[in-house]
């Protein structure tokens, strides 16, 4: 019972809280609902996975001043968090046979249907359900005009739909950072 005491008041003193980030992340441990918060250590573990989440523990250790098994467990416990997702690779559409993308605004009466639609098309790359004078937008990757009137057909069957060709993206790769990070946010 003693031993169990001390692992318990151990456990809390590891997951004291941080300075740093006000958005506190729950976290079950020991059957208990403790803080997770993103000290320094934390964000610069975030940016260098950001930019390559290939990196070995090792190396991401070496850069931000901390073991290899630092930070695998503070890795996991971002992980068990949900502040990270998951990992994924960064695919150049162009090099697998897309020649442009398009955004496509909708009106729909049924979001259920754009939804089955949109998950009927692997030209579907995101969807995002908006405020606004359309309710949704829709990002697709296209092979050729012909393919873009195609699947506009298609849609135009479950409402009213606006398109926008992108030209070129200079910020979908960019990091994020917590909230109260930003320089510019409203407070």
């Amino acid at each position: 019972m003693a031993m169990l005491k001390f692992m318990h008041v151990q456990a809390q003193t590891e997951t004291k809280v941080f300075t740093g980030c006000q958005a506190q992340i729950k976290q079950i441990f020991w059957g208990q609902t403790l803080d997770l918060e993103l000290d320094n250590y934390n964000r610069k573990i975030l940016a260098l996975l950001q930019t390559n989440a290939r990196l070995s523990w090792t190396e991401i250790g070496r850069q931000v001043h901390l073991t290899a098994p630092a930070v695998a467990e503070r890795v996991r416990q971002m992980e068990e968090a949900g502040v990270i997702g998951g990992y994924r690779a960064v695919i150049d559409l162009r090099k697998i046979g897309y020649s442009f993308e398009v955004f496509v605004q909708v009106i729909v009466d049924s979001h259920k249907a754009l939804d089955a639609w949109a998950a009927q098309h692997q030209e579907v790359l995101a969807l995002h359900a908006t405020t606004g004078e359309h309710c949704a937008i829709l990002r697709l990757g296209l092979r050729s005009p012909a393919h873009l009137q195609q699947i506009l057909e298609s849609l135009g069957c479950l409402g009213k739909t606006s398109t926008a060709m992108v030209l070129s993206t200079q910020m979908e790769q960019r990091l994020r950072v917590p909230a109260d990070q930003l320089e510019n946010a409203a407070r």
